[in-house]
């Protein structure tokens, strides 16, 4: 493989910072979305379901990853995106998404870059881990 001048491993992914969250933040996401699960904009529903108020999206949460996803992949070249998530999110909380460049190789002469990712709440609460495989060039 030839030199490159593009991410290398172990280079950290910019930081994508979003809130503090709030209720509106989820109910614009149920309107886009189309999902309307009242876990996420009822606090009575959320109540009776055993939370102690409503929650964010897990596919918000996978947008922001997304995102920051976005900002390491050319257009067209994203080639593999994951996510796991790992606690809920909840209004007046502010996410910071984040990751680590873990492999750079050629495959069929373009530059393949992988990385993890990561989404913390306040306190550093670690809420979703993934995976982003980008073909660039």
């Amino acid at each position: 493989m030839q030199p490159h001048n593009g991410p290398q491993v172990g280079d950290p992914l910019p930081t994508l910072t979003l809130g503090p969250l709030t209720p509106e933040h989820f109910a614009r996401y149920a309107a886009a979305s189309g999902d309307y699960n009242p876990l996420h904009t009822d606090p009575a529903f959320a109540a009776a379901a055993g939370l102690d108020g409503v929650i964010a999206h897990g596919m918000l949460v996978m947008g922001l990853l997304g995102r920051l996803a976005d900002r390491l992949a050319t257009p067209g070249s994203l080639r593999d995106f994951r996510v796991r998530f790992k606690a809920p999110t909840r209004p007046g909380e502010t996410l910071r998404c984040g990751g680590t460049v873990t492999a750079v190789y050629e495959r069929d002469s373009h530059l393949v870059v992988e990385a993890e990712l990561w989404a913390r709440g306040d306190g550093e609460q670690l809420k979703a881990t993934g995976t982003v495989v980008a073909e660039l060039g």
